[in-house]
């Protein structure tokens, strides 16, 4: 056998190498990453860039799901700068998503967009519609953990109107991300049909880890909806897939929802236990966006029993993390909840003060459910200091809000009718109970970037 022949033969080695890591990662992340590895030192070897960067790629994609958010961006930065080397628009395209997600893990909702973005210019040069889908799927779920609702419902019709037009399926993890948005609405039943369509899609797909996103997502449903009993069958059964293939930061998601559950039931040791689970393991894998909103969850907790003291102690301690990592979301969730203790003990004029901060920020990003919810308490707190006129104008406010959030709702219902992805009679018939459900605090979402 000559050299030639000898050198395709183990280019063709490290080919089935990457081959085998890409399936491996649907069901076990710690096998995907062995097997990249051995891929990444043969490739190495061997000179063949393009087997390198496969592989890198592939490790890369092990490690975020695994939550080694660090180790996940160095492979990656390494898979990036080999694509660009050899002119690979297409697999730069996908490491760029790939990286995106990252930082959507990380919670760091900015760098996650820029990354996106950045990504559909070079998909686009490529002409693959398919792929451009698949990133507005994944901007439209940034968008939505930032807060901008609008720019999230609009990311995933603009990404529906391009399967519509190019007669591409529609992936399942569009409909479990619009089913998040709908959640956030507090359009439950219409959030809970847009889960199930995922969860059969994902089912059929036999996709077990992003089967569990969606059996997490319907429990989270679930305790909105006040079915308690069905919410921890769900979260539970979700959590043994996650556990088994060892997603961490969507196992603590899932900790952090059976707290929510346990407290809706008032069964609050059981809820502090769930909480601090998913605060330990938060810690252990680094994600300071999500340790700070579980102590913002702990301290209304406190709130709930009473104990003002301890709450604000877990609020502040909140507090300065998210400060520390300029985490607007959180700072405007801790100041409007420590706006409450001090409306408590009637303290109006430092909660107006924490109140103005959390509006300032929540303004910035277009974030209507969260200005609703701070204009009510503006209401509450201008009502105890007898100031009567402020107290009204605070509460028409807060009724504007919400009605913005309503016409979100219509006019994604309306897209989704004139694209044929759902019919008139769930457009009619979803979210007529939902609608009188009152959502308390969100927990972090458990939710599949592709």
């Amino acid at each position: 056998m000559n050299s030639t022949s000898t050198k395709y033969k183990a280019f063709e080695e490290v080919d089935l190498l990457n081959k085998q890591a890409q399936e491996a990662r649907k069901t076990n992340c710690s096998n995907s990453l062995a097997i990249s590895k051995q891929a990444i030192e043969a490739a190495s070897v061997l000179k063949y860039e393009e087997g390198l960067a496969k592989a890198y790629y592939n490790a890369g994609i092990a490690s975020r799901l695994s939550s080694n958010f660090e180790t996940a961006l160095q492979y990656y930065n390494e898979a990036l700068a080999l694509n660009r080397s050899l002119r690979d628009k297409k697999s730069e395209a996908t490491t760029l998503n790939s990286m995106a997600n990252v930082y959507l893990g990380l919670s760091d909702f900015k760098n996650a967009i820029e990354y996106y973005d950045e990504c559909i210019f070079v998909a686009q040069s490529t002409g693959d519609l398919k792929f451009e889908t698949t990133v507005l799927t994944n901007k439209g779920l940034a968008y939505q953990q930032f807060g901008d609702l609008k720019a999230s419902l609009n990311s995933f019709f603009e990404s529906l109107s391009i399967c519509k037009s190019a007669d591409i399926p529609v992936h399942y993890a569009l409909y479990n991300n619009i089913g998040i948005v709908y959640l956030e609405i507090e359009r439950y039943n219409e959030a809970m049909t847009y889960f199930i369509e995922a969860l059969k899609k994902a089912t059929t797909c036999k996709n077990v880890i992003d089967e569990s996103f969606t059996l997490a997502n319907i429990g989270r449903t679930y305790i909105y909806l006040g079915d308690f009993s069905n919410a921890i069958t769900y979260l539970c059964e979700a959590v043994i897939i996650m556990k088994k293939f060892g997603n961490r930061q969507a196992e603590c998601q899932v900790y952090a929802n059976l707290g929510k559950a346990f407290m809706k039931m008032r069964s609050y040791p059981e809820a502090i236990k769930y909480y601090n689970r998913s605060l330990k393991y938060y810690k252990e894998i680094g994600d300071l966006s999500s340790v700070s909103h579980t102590l913002c969850e702990i301290g209304e907790l406190y709130f709930e029993l009473n104990d003002y003291k301890t709450s604000k102690d877990f609020f502040n301690e909140g507090l300065i993390i998210s400060r520390q990592i300029n985490d607007v979301v959180n700072i405007v969730r801790i100041n409007t909840g420590i706006a409450k203790l001090y409306l408590k003990f009637r303290d109006t004029e430092k909660a107006s003060e924490l109140l103005s901060a959390a509006e300032d920020l929540a303004s910035s990003r277009g974030c209507y459910k969260e200005l609703s919810k701070i204009f009510k308490i503006y209401s509450e707190t201008y009502g105890s200091a007898g100031r009567t006129k402020e107290a009204r104008e605070s509460l028409e406010m807060h009724y504007s809000y919400l009605q913005k959030l309503i016409s979100l709702e219509e006019e994604g219902k309306l897209q989704a009718l004139i694209l044929g992805h759902i019919s008139p009679e769930t457009s009619n018939n979803s979210g007529q109970n939902g609608s009188q459900q009152k959502a308390g605090k969100e927990s972090m979402l458990v939710t599949a970037a592709i």
